[in-house]
């Protein structure tokens, strides 16, 4: 019986000893460096070009927060599958053509169109935009030897 208590002090001991050791070797939280949606607002209203149907306006900001500057060629939100989106996925592609400085940021606007059937509770649930696909290009030094 002793014995046993030994084998289970000695067990309950090095996981105590082996958590510690995990704990001690870790490097913390890691810091992810590049673009990042830090804002966004959107709201929902009837167009002006068709009254039947009804626009999702939205914008988000994406912030640099690597130590490099990014170029951004194009943005295009990817739209989720809803019966209720009348605008197509090429449509959405938006060229911005810009420099994105370290610690700066974008601003980025844009209209989803809506049929018009649609209730209040089907507005309020509808999630349109399920991520964003940002292009960029990467400029490096050319150095001549």
């Amino acid at each position: 019986m002793e014995k046993s208590h030994s084998y289970v002090l000695m067990i309950i001991v090095i996981a105590f000893l082996i958590s510690l050791s995990t704990n001690m070797w870790s490097c913390g939280p890691v810091q992810i460096e590049g673009l990042f949606l830090v804002d966004g607002s959107s709201s929902i209203g009837s167009s002006d070009a068709n009254d039947s149907n009804n626009i999702f306006s939205y914008s988000f900001t994406l912030y640099n927060s690597g130590s490099n500057d990014i170029y951004i060629t194009t943005i295009e939100p990817v739209l989720s599958q809803s019966p209720y989106i009348v605008s197509s996925q090429d449509s959405l592609r938006q060229e911005i053509n810009k420099l994105v400085v370290s610690g700066s940021y974008v601003i980025v606007e844009g209209t989803i169109e809506l049929t018009g059937n649609v209730s209040k509770e089907e507005i309020m649930n509808l999630e349109p935009i399920v991520h964003v696909n940002v292009s960029s290009t990467e400029t490096i030094p050319y150095f001549n030897y």
